[in-house]
């Protein structure tokens, strides 16, 4: 009989374990479907109202899901992993003692003496073994031990667990498409909720040039619903600090279902959203093509034959040449261009476009265009142009552009060539300055100075008898130089044949420069006049001259000492002692 009541204890204590296990259970499993309804909750709000409106990635919505499932293994094993342990008699045995006081340890003693009494026999009697025995077993008798565990506890979150998994399970069943769609994100996909509002058409990635004015439209589907207006969303795409700044759209009178809104003139990409209704569209870009910057320039002169000059360089697109000076330009830009032009005005150089004498001179003015174009020679990148033009006068140019991606035409600041005209050149007979007598023999001795700013050419003797015709010749060869004196002497009876007295000499020193236009750059000396006379009479007139520079001389001598006579005094009357060696020279 002992035999058959211990089986029955233990197979109690089974059971009792059994009930534990299943009071666990439902706990934990009641638990952690709340705990799954409030992280669906939880994580729908968060992608709805937060990731999906902003346009996030799907990456986020696996991120949500990660966190979810983090938590949710933190709460199985807290409200249901630590209980789901294998039986353990004894330990079965406490919680019936924890819930039975009255058993005093009789249950845990019996079930840890039950095995083999036979090990305690030193220590033990078998007689009070057996007594503690029978007194567990008699105690043990009217006890249940199934109620360690109380299921009246578990009504009230059963109850609530079962109700939100059904509200939860109908409210995802009638929302299938956002279940679908959180379910989607969750998993990593880019899916989009349903709204009432569906943006059909957008205008999307945008490239624009430097300046423009870009309209942004946004078209909703009909069958929707559709505001009154739009809200435009923009910002700087390249900045830190931007913020997004909201502008409306306005609704389209001719289509319904059309929202616009045009920018002012923009400068620096840009990032647009819209957001129309309950819908809000991903974000795109506004390329801004800036003008093509210039990097290099390269210039080459090529002067006159005339000047004798090497050809020179220059790296500034404002330059200051000397006329009928060949400019060849080496430009580089930083954006690749189908074409280059040279803009010039419309009236400058050779090629202007004369007005049609079929047309009155005025109506063909107002409608000629300001400005013409010149090609330039582009090399196969399309980033560096040459172009070669001749320069007689001043010029005022610029660059356009078309950009070879999209086509668009800029317009470059204006610059300019100045020119420096080869002026004429400058000669200064130095002797004989004044007009005079001579007689028929008469050397005239003549020194001169010639000057110019390139190189002069010849110098030529001009001269005339009586007023008739002037006869020219050529005395001296500058062979370039541009600050040249010479001398030459001019015999009169040599080129003048026949002179009589009372003939009239006019004469002068004329030069030339190097300039292909000859003519009109020569430049004169003022003429000098020659009287010829008889012998006596110009030793006479000699005389004359001679006895008028003497006098010159002595008054000039006078006026000297009158001067040194006035500075010794001043010296006395201020104690100076006068200095000597100036009175010697006086002496």
């Amino acid at each position: 009989m002992a035999e058959g009541q211990d089986r029955g204890i233990e197979q109690r204590l089974k059971q009792a374990y059994r009930e534990e296990r299943r009071w666990y259970n439902i706990r934990g499993a009641s638990r952690l479907i709340l705990w799954l309804i409030a992280l669906l909750a939880v994580a729908f709000l968060i992608d709805w109202g937060l990731f999906a409106k902003t346009q996030m990635s799907g990456i986020t919505g696996l991120a949500l899901l990660l966190v979810n499932v983090g938590i949710l293994i933190w709460v199985y094993h807290r409200e249901w992993g630590q209980y789901r342990q294998s039986y353990d008699p004894l330990t079965t045995a406490l919680e019936v003692e924890k819930r039975h006081p009255e058993l005093s340890s009789l249950l845990v003693s019996y079930m840890q003496l039950k095995d083999d009494p036979k090990l305690h026999e030193g220590n033990v009697s078998q007689d009070l073994i057996k007594a503690m025995r029978d007194q567990a077993i008699e105690f043990a008798r009217p006890i249940d031990f199934k109620d360690i565990v109380d299921f009246g506890q578990l009504r009230k979150i059963g109850a609530v667990a079962v109700v939100l998994f059904v509200i939860f399970s109908i409210a995802g069943i009638f929302n299938r498409e956002h279940t679908g769609v959180l379910f989607q994100r969750l998993l990593g996909r880019d899916a989009e909720y349903p709204t009432n509002t569906v943006i059909t058409r957008i205008s999307e990635n945008l490239t624009i040039r430097v300046g423009g004015e870009p309209v942004i439209t946004a078209t909703v589907a009909a069958d929707g619903k559709i505001p009154e207006s739009g809200r435009l969303f923009i910002r700087e795409k390249n900045s830190s600090k931007a913020v997004w700044r909201e502008v409306p759209m306005k609704r389209s009178d001719d289509l319904g279902n059309e929202f616009s809104f045009k920018l002012k003139p923009v400068d620096r990409d840009t990032q647009f959203y819209v957001k129309i209704g309950d819908d809000r569209s991903e974000e795109y870009t506004i390329e801004v093509i800036t003008s093509p910057r210039i990097e290099r320039v390269d210039i080459a002169l090529h002067y006159p034959e005339y000047m004798n000059r090497d050809a020179g360089t220059y790296d500034d697109l404002n330059l200051e040449v000397p006329e009928d000076t060949t400019v060849k330009w080496t430009v580089s830009c930083d954006t690749p261009v189908s074409s280059w032009e040279v803009l010039v005005p419309s009236g400058w150089g050779k090629e202007a476009p004369e007005n049609d004498p079929g047309e009155p001179g005025t109506e063909a003015k107002e409608d000629a265009p300001k400005f013409r174009s010149i090609l330039a020679d582009l090399d196969e990148a399309g980033t560096t142009a040459t172009f070669e033009i001749p320069i007689e006068t001043a010029l005022k140019y610029s660059f356009r552009w078309t950009e070879k991606e999209n086509g668009f035409q800029y317009e470059d600041v204006q610059y300019g060539v100045k020119v420096t005209s080869d002026g004429l050149p400058d000669v200064d007979l130095i002797e004989p300055r004044e007009a005079g007598y001579a007689t028929v023999g008469k050397v005239v001795k003549m020194e001169a100075k010639g000057t110019d700013d390139i190189g002069l050419d010849k110098a030529w003797l001009v001269y005339s008898l009586n007023g008739a015709d002037e006869s020219k010749v050529e005395i001296f060869d500058f062979e370039g130089d541009t600050n040249k004196t010479f001398d030459y002497s001019w015999k009169l009876a040599d080129t003048l044949k026949g002179l009589e007295p009372d003939d009239r000499i006019s004469f002068a020193i004329e030069v030339a420069d190097r300039h292909p236009e000859r003519e009109s750059h020569l430049r004169r000396t003022a003429e000098r006049q020659l009287t010829i006379v008889t012998p006596e009479r110009y030793l006479e007139w000699y005389r004359t001259e001679y006895g008028s520079q003497i006098e010159e001389l002595k008054r000039s001598r006078n006026q000297e000492l009158a001067a040194q006579k006035a500075v010794n005094q001043l010296q006395t009357e201020e104690d100076i002692e006068p200095v000597q060696e100036n009175e010697e020279e006086n002496e």
